[in-house]
């Protein structure tokens, strides 16, 4: 029994340190040596301040609030079931891992054509913006609007 206790708490300690370095990654000032509760509090924080630009911003809120319960419960649980608190101290790496990858997507958006930041509308927006005479970006001088091309 204690050697898996020994192994668990190694394997505690790695993934508080990762959780750590994660939640720096969202711009936390994170202590030297945080506990799993001080990270819940941030990446808390995080998930409640997204930028209301983000494409994805519902699905990193969402994969951060998830990860904050199961920080929550593995604060809870502390040292009394250490597997069960590895279980959910991985859980919330991953989930972390996906609201920075959801993230990730949508600073790509401004690439995309009506992402954020995107100078060009969606093509079927443009369309529906053009046929209902609510043009959002001026057509080059001389250029069709879709919706002349509709009518031929």
């Amino acid at each position: 029994m204690n050697e898996l206790t020994a192994r668990c708490s190694s394997a505690r300690s790695r993934a508080v340190e990762e959780l750590a370095e994660a939640t720096a990654k969202w711009g936390c000032a994170v202590p030297d040596d945080p506990g799993i509760t001080e990270l819940a509090d941030q990446l808390a924080y995080v998930a409640g301040h997204l930028p209301e630009d983000l494409v994805n911003r519902t699905e990193a809120a969402t994969d951060l609030e998830a990860a904050v319960e199961h920080l929550r419960a593995a604060a809870r649980l502390g040292g009394l079931l250490p597997l069960v608190t590895l279980h959910h101290l991985h859980l919330a790496r991953q989930r972390e891992h996906s609201a920075r990858h959801d993230q990730a997507l949508s600073a790509t958006a401004d690439r995309i054509p009506g992402g954020p930041g995107s100078s060009t509308p969606p093509p079927e927006r443009a369309e529906a913006d053009a046929a209902s005479g609510d043009a959002r970006t001026p057509e080059p001088q001389g250029a069709a609007s879709p919706a002349a091309n509709l009518s031929e």
